[in-house]
């Protein structure tokens, strides 16, 4: 029984630390996806075997706040990169620190363009899908993108798909990207918008789970380094943040 004890008590003590390694919070590249978070949230964000990997980082930009003395604040955004001929994602995973992610288009450029389709809802864990215009002087890739020759200097048309998680405190979003090479307004037809829709839902898959349902053995983390995103222009895109959870 003495021998027992022993054993039993470095089982109790081990389970634990095997749990934390087990959940830690890794963001990067991992088997099933070249975007993957092992908590907060667990998610894997997978791209179209079509779409081949452009850049992959972490990096810190100012975030907004509403209505505060302090007119922003540090966060730390992961992103990944992947393109292919005519067409671009984009995958953010943003955490505002100790502020909460404020829902909907406030202070965003989204503010700055009409919305040509938009469904779901600000819902805490559910999917807002909203597509529109981006003129390519407000988007944070492009420069990434043009310098691996992926590029473009026509406006951006954008499918977003925003998620905003643990319990407000993260935001993570999709963007799949065409060219939208026209001097015209912004009218798009119903058939091409369908089907831009279309191409964009399936583009990528992203599949949210439980802690543990990613191994952080299996991932690779992101390195710092910005890869030649705009601080200032992610900022404008991923809106602004609040004092407390919605």
């Amino acid at each position: 029984m003495k021998k027992v004890l022993p054993v039993l008590a470095f089982l109790v003590l081990s389970l634990p630390a095997a749990a934390s390694a087990e959940w830690s919070l890794v963001r990067g590249s991992g088997s099933a996806a070249s975007f993957e978070s092992t908590a907060r949230p667990t998610v894997a964000v997978k791209a179209s075997p079509e779409l081949a990997t452009v850049a992959q980082g972490k990096m810190t930009v100012m975030l907004s706040t509403e209505r505060e003395m302090m007119p922003s604040v540090p966060g730390t955004v992961w992103y990944c990169l992947s393109a292919k001929d005519g067409a671009q994602l984009a995958v953010a995973l943003a955490e505002a620190g100790r502020k909460y992610w404020y829902p909907g288009p406030l202070n965003s450029d989204l503010e700055l363009v009409p919305i040509l389709y938009s469904c779901g809802g600000d819902k805490p864990g559910s999917v807002t899908q909203r597509v529109f215009i981006r003129p390519v002087q407000l988007d944070p890739w492009m420069n990434v993108f043009a310098s691996r020759g992926m590029g473009w200097t026509a406006g951006v048309m954008v499918s977003q798909y925003e998620w905003i998680v643990n319990n407000g405190a993260s935001k993570l979003l999709v963007e799949y990207r065409e060219p939208y090479a026209s001097e015209r307004c912004p009218i798009v037809k119903d058939t091409e918008l369908a089907s831009f829709v279309q191409r964009a839902n399936t583009a990528f898959s992203a599949r949210f789970g439980e802690n543990g349902d990613i191994a952080a053995a299996m991932v690779r983390p992101y390195g710092w380094g910005s890869s030649g995103v705009s601080s200032d222009k992610l900022s404008k895109v991923l809106g602004t943040t609040m004092d407390h959870p919605f």
